[in-house]
């Protein structure tokens, strides 16, 4: 018996194997895309610093928002919204911010687990984690997590696009990322297109170990290549800057309970290999934290500090630049602080930043789970930090 089933399935193992490399033969070797749209010139602006607040949100919490600069100019936020995180209510929800007027529109339901059943033909328990991506050929690509089982370890990837900024959503896909169980892909920050067109989303694994990886994809959804960027446990949600066609570095979150750091991992071949992973002298409170980089190529974080008054806190939330690529940071500037909220029960979480052709840079966060906060900031201020 057990050899008639080693006859089978030995076979189906080869053939399996012989299909799933020939696809992967039809796209390049993985270079990035590099945007040039934010690096050109903007005219000199005098240092900006603002807040905004969106339009009262349809729900008693939010979490985890995610934006993309639009073709007009303006931006489109996403976030997920319900009783509370994983609740059977949890929708996503979104709201475009009108650059020329500074104002958002009212926030709408962009998708449910019932709508999202019904696009994936299978039961789905709750979503959330969605994540935003502009890509070159015109659609905005919209990956969110779903769990049909258990909790959020046994997640699966789905991906939606849009062709009118967002406007409407074709049906979601389920994205296949692995040929067996296909379960425990998760996403929080920002994705990398490569010059084929392929789309890079920065993933994490959370059983049985957590680890940082990148799932490439194509437009349609199809599974190309999965890339381990760290190995081991407590490195996830991982976030990127792109430095050429072939090197970008890597920042994630510590999720041990111990002492905590933000960690470093860099590629040198277009993110199909990525260095040993280490951790910064960057103290961390098991939370996300975002990279990018202004107009001069300096690298910027936005930050959950932690530090010994505030052990496993988010009641920060800070600013931190670097000159050497991001192995070594300095806080700059706070835009939350318990001198700033009195109340300690207050959490500052989940940010995101998204530079903009004008030169302007939109900071999104959760406050305290009760509202997306808007911080705008441009070149000029950050220069007034240095």
């Amino acid at each position: 018996m057990i050899t008639k089933i080693k006859k089978i399935f030995v076979p189906l193992l080869i053939v399996i194997g012989l299909a799933l490399s020939l696809s992967k033969e039809q796209f390049d070797e993985p270079l990035f895309w590099l945007d040039t749209s934010l690096s050109k010139a903007v005219p000199e602006q005098q240092a900006k610093l603002s807040s905004f607040k969106m339009m009262p949100v349809p729900t008693k919490a939010v979490h985890s928002a995610t934006s993309v600069e639009l073709r007009n100019g303006n931006l489109l936020a996403m976030w997920y919204g319900g009783s509370r995180e994983g609740h059977v209510d949890v929708a996503l929800y979104s709201a475009e911010f009108n650059t020329s007027k500074q104002v958002w529109s009212e926030p709408k339901k962009v998708l449910d687990r019932y709508n999202a059943a019904n696009d994936l033909n299978r039961y789905i328990k709750k979503i959330g984690n969605p994540v935003l991506i502009k890509h070159p050929q015109g659609p905005l690509v919209l990956v969110y997590v779903s769990v049909s089982l258990a909790g959020w370890a046994t997640s699966q990837l789905n991906m939606a696009l849009s062709y009118d900024d967002g406007q409407t959503w074709h049906a979601s896909k389920r994205l296949v990322t692995s040929p067996f169980i296909n379960i425990s892909t998760l996403v929080k920050n920002d994705g990398v297109i490569y010059q084929d067109g392929t789309i890079g989303i920065t993933a994490y694994h959370e059983l049985l170990g957590e680890f940082s990886e990148m799932v490439r994809v194509t437009l349609d959804g199809e599974m190309v290549e999965k890339y381990r960027m760290t190995r081991g446990k407590n490195t996830i949600q991982p976030t990127l800057i792109v430095k050429n066609e072939k090197e970008a570095f890597a920042l994630m979150r510590d999720s041990s309970r111990s002492i905590q750091r933000a960690h470093y991992a860099d590629t040198q071949d277009g993110g199909k290999t990525w260095g040993e992973f280490e951790a910064l002298d960057v103290q961390n409170s098991n939370s996300a934290v975002f990279i990018f980089n202004d107009k001069k190529l300096r690298s910027w974080m936005v930050y959950n500090d932690q530090t010994r008054d505030m052990e496993h806190s988010r009641n920060n939330l800070v600013l931190a630049v670097s000159n050497d690529e991001g192995k070594t940071w300095k806080n700059v500037y706070y835009f939350e602080n318990k001198e700033l909220n009195q109340d300690l029960a207050e959490k500052f979480a989940y940010p995101w930043v998204e530079p903009t052709t004008n030169g302007e840079y939109h900071l999104f966060y959760t406050w305290s789970r009760k509202e997306i906060k808007h911080t705008v900031f441009n070149d000029a201020w950050l220069e007034t930090l240095l």
